[in-house]
């Protein structure tokens, strides 16, 4: 897909969002309307329409590993999720307490330092983490092709940890003679896939490389606890044809079990692997062209979602999308948007019913481009993308009348605001 004509418009319009975010008046707020639009504009004109011409659920993130944690969960029938990292360049010298150059023929206290989330940990413990060997030369960007090696014969250490023993930074052991023979037999590469297991429903994030968290390998080359630990950065070489897609496989986290995913005619925003919702509009041109609107809210019909933690809480947060007509795939346009709003939206899974987003701001800047260059379109996201597997499900266009999106919209004869 060419692009080139494209990337001159986004500059433009990244422009022309910073002006109009830094001249504009936020008139969101339901709390000042009936006092400000009288004196700016005359009387306020309330008008609510089928305006959504598109809605569609797509991908959050494009392929493995572009999450910002690493997802740990043995949560029975409902999600089980497992941790890849790869240390694709696993030293096989190093430099001993003279400075002269030694091969390594031991190794000793290996462990990877993991970063953990204390605060969204699921489950009382004790939890088994379990450690397998899933370095192979079948395709490794499929997910089957990895979850077929978390069995017995392929199996390295485990350690059990209690509630109490996860810190912000962790140590997990591993087996010492697991990382002296890869690096022994010449392969210099380890990869682990990690799997937690309890007696009861348990949830761990950790942290990833797209996340700043990258979990790091350490070992002693001597028994000698006074020698420097080695340290070992995670690093994909495959595939060889991709380094971008290497990259984002230094670390990731695949799925062997999920929740059912919501039917095509629903809406999803966040979920395992995350989606956002993509909704484009056609507006008035009576109302984007001639009137300045104060008020703008997207009328949605929330469906109880009681797959996983249907209590807990979830923020939505719009964003504008900035793909003009070049980009014509949803969930590729839905890559390409900026924050312009500044309210959040707090649902939980299980709740059902009425829900409002507000996104007057995005007029100014749809009224000054044309649809061309800035289509009339948002996106839904949550805050938690990529870090959480709770999925907020909303009515489609497909759904009965009464439960469609639908856009509210207060506005009034045209005024000037901002700069003149």
């Amino acid at each position: 897909m060419r692009l080139s004509s494209f990337l001159p418009r986004s500059v433009a319009t990244a422009a022309l969002f910073i002006a109009v975010s830094s001249c504009s008046e936020n008139l969101d707020s339901s709390g000042v309307c009936a006092v400000l639009c009288p004196p700016v504009g005359g009387d306020v004109q309330n008008i609510t329409l089928d305006a959504v011409e598109l809605d569609t659920t797509v991908n959050s993130l494009s392929g493995l590993g572009n999450e910002p944690s690493l997802i740990l969960a043995s949560r029975g029938d409902t999600l089980d999720t497992r941790a890849i990292i790869r240390f694709d360049t696993l030293p096989s010298t190093f430099v001993d307490a003279t400075g002269a150059t030694q091969p390594i023929t031991s190794v000793d206290s290996a462990y990877i330092l993991l970063r953990v989330d204390t605060l969204s940990v699921k489950g009382a413990g004790p939890f088994t983490i379990e450690a397998y060997d899933v370095d192979t030369t079948a395709n490794d960007t499929t997910t089957a092709a990895v979850l077929a090696l978390f069995r017995p014969d392929r199996f390295i250490s485990s350690q059990v940890l209690l509630r109490t023993d996860l810190k912000d930074t962790t140590r997990y052991y591993i087996s010492n003679a697991a990382v002296l023979a890869r690096i022994q037999n010449g392969a210099v590469r380890f990869r682990v896939g990690l799997r937690v297991t309890s007696t009861a429903s348990s949830q761990i994030r950790l942290g990833a490389a797209e996340g700043g968290g990258t979990p790091l390998l350490f070992f002693r080359a001597t028994p000698d606890s006074a020698t420097k630990p080695i340290q070992v950065n995670p690093l994909s070489k495959t595939p060889t044809d991709d380094p971008i897609v290497a990259s984002h496989l230094t670390d990731y986290t695949i799925v062997a079990k999920g929740p059912p995913p919501a039917p095509p005619s629903v809406l999803a925003v966040g979920g395992w692997p995350p989606r956002r919702v993509y909704l484009r509009f056609d507006i008035p041109a009576k109302i984007m062209d001639s009137s300045t609107v104060v008020r703008a809210t997207l009328l949605l019909n929330q469906i109880s979602n009681s797959a996983l933690d249907p209590t807990d809480s979830v923020f939505i947060i719009p964003q504008l999308v900035l793909a003009g007509k070049v980009v014509t795939d949803p969930s590729k346009a839905a890559q390409i948007v900026a924050d312009i709003f500044r309210d959040t939206v707090k649902v939980r899974p299980g709740n059902s019913g009425p829900t409002t987003v507000e996104i007057a701001r995005a007029f100014d800047l749809w009224r000054a481009s044309k649809p061309d260059t800035l289509p009339r379109a948002i996106i839904l996201k949550s805050l938690s993308e990529g870090n959480l597997p709770l999925e907020i499900r909303f009515s489609s266009m497909e759904d009965a009348i009464a439960l469609r999106p639908r856009l509210r919209i207060s506005y009034t004869s045209r005024v000037p605001l901002g700069v003149p």
